[in-house]
């Protein structure tokens, strides 16, 4: 049954079975460069729609290479049913013994596929990294974080542990910024200060809101934290958007005279012991 197998295997084998799948793979690779670069340039032409463009084009990825994988088996090399049970049993042996880490991620990325935790666009944290998912294979994802490094992923990462989407498909995010004041500071104004910074900003999505809140820093008795939560037109300038609206609070507060910084250690003791530390009147 064994030498029947590989009989018809050898006889498969022939240079211009070679030449046609060769030709097929070229013309596969070629077809999907091409629909890469009219991605590209249709998300160069349509800014608004990059995520939704983006997300296309891994979908037709996959399809393709489905569709022309089942046409050389089944239209250029034409196996037999025991070719087919003989090769795939091999394989399956093979898969199963050399490449469990491979099968694993694999698996996940077909998971997702069906069930997606994210998509190209999204700004997520997963496996200890934080960055855009900037493309998606059926084993890894690849991410851009925010230093402009590109990190692989494995798939099967995504089943292990959490994922947080910060904008679920959007190219609207929240940006959170986080500033330490002393409490000596009056929080209404500043309050107002880091709403007007925050709506001062060019890279703010406007639609959505903008919440300032104030909370007590318990490790650090003196000092307030403010909380600037305000959304960025574009998930690309999430870093730009919170350097801006510190930028305009601090200037607003220089401004206003208001102190960023707590008084010094030896002041603060002259004051308690009701030592005047300003010039007599």
């Amino acid at each position: 049954m064994e030498q029947d197998v590989l009989a018809q295997i050898v006889e498969l084998l022939s240079l211009t079975m070679f030449t046609r799948v060769a030709l097929a793979l070229l013309l596969t690779w070629l077809l999907l460069r091409v629909l890469l670069f009219g991605t590209h340039k249709l998300i160069d032409h349509y800014p608004r729609y990059r995520l939704q463009l983006g997300q296309l084009f891994p979908v037709l990825r996959i399809v393709i290479w489905f569709l022309v994988t089942a046409y050389i088996v089944f239209r250029i090399i034409q196996p037999p049913q025991p070719v087919i049970f003989a090769v795939l049993g091999s394989l399956g042996l093979a898969i199963g013994l050399a490449a469990q880490g491979g099968v694993r991620n694999l698996l996940a990325g077909v998971m997702m596929i069906f069930n997606p935790p994210f998509r190209v666009g999204d700004m997520v944290e997963f496996g200890g990294h934080y960055g855009e998912v900037i493309k998606l294979d059926l084993s890894v994802t690849w991410l851009r974080t925010l230093d402009d490094n590109t990190i692989m992923v494995p798939n099967s990462v995504v089943l292990e542990n959490a994922v947080s989407n910060a904008n679920s498909g959007e190219l609207s995010e929240m940006v959170v910024v986080k500033i330490d004041l002393p409490r000596s500071v009056p929080v209404q104004e500043v309050q107002s200060l880091a709403r007007q910074a925050a709506i001062a900003s060019p890279y703010t999505f406007l639609k959505k809101p903008i919440s300032v809140t104030v909370e007590l820093r318990h490790d650090y008795d003196y000092l307030l934290r403010l909380i600037i939560k305000a959304y960025v037109i574009d998930i690309r300038f999430e870093r730009l958007h919170a350097s801006d609206i510190t930028g305009r609070f601090i200037d607003a507060m220089h401004e206003r005279s208001i102190a960023l910084a707590p008084p010094p250690a030896n002041e603060g003791r002259a004051r308690q012991g009701g030592v005047a530390t300003g010039p007599a009147s």
